[in-house]
């Protein structure tokens, strides 16, 4: 069958391609700035039952080291609305604003830089449920 060079020609090979495959997929990541503070609050939204919209008024402070120009974007996990810009601040140090959340599922907060489209840092705003979706439905009687 193989030879033991063969077999270890393989292996060497197999490992750089997967060397390889680790070395794109880390160019992919994104690098989120270590200077920059990014405080969302709150960062979770409490519905009724499950499914339903949840509704609260979030709060986004940053802060970074040097003025840059800025955008927040709200990132969906539905492919057709995956990326949406909120708002830009021009070569600030600091930014704050007040938003509407309103969503049944998870969402993204991103800051992003607006020349190169760099991911600075992001959070998500988990919603959350007191009581499971049910199918079933309750009839009242008086009597």
């Amino acid at each position: 069958m193989y030879s033991s060079v063969c077999k270890g020609f393989a292996l060497l090979v197999f490992t750089l391609f997967n060397l390889f495959v680790l070395l794109v997929k880390a160019e992919e990541i994104p690098v989120i700035s270590a200077d920059i503070t990014f405080n969302v609050q709150p960062q979770q939204c409490v519905t009724l039952r499950q499914g339903r919209d949840c509704f609260a008024t979030i709060t986004i402070l940053w802060q970074n080291q040097t003025a840059q120009t800025l955008c927040l974007y709200q990132v969906r996990n539905e492919p057709a609305l995956n990326k949406e810009k909120l708002m830009c601040w021009s070569k600030s140090k600091k930014g704050q604003t007040s938003l509407e959340f309103e969503s049944h599922d998870n969402l993204t907060y991103q800051l992003r830089t607006l020349k190169g489209d760099h991911l600075l840092a992001e959070t998500e705003i988990v919603v959350s449920w007191l009581h499971k979706k049910t199918t079933r439905r309750r009839r009242w009687r008086l009597f």
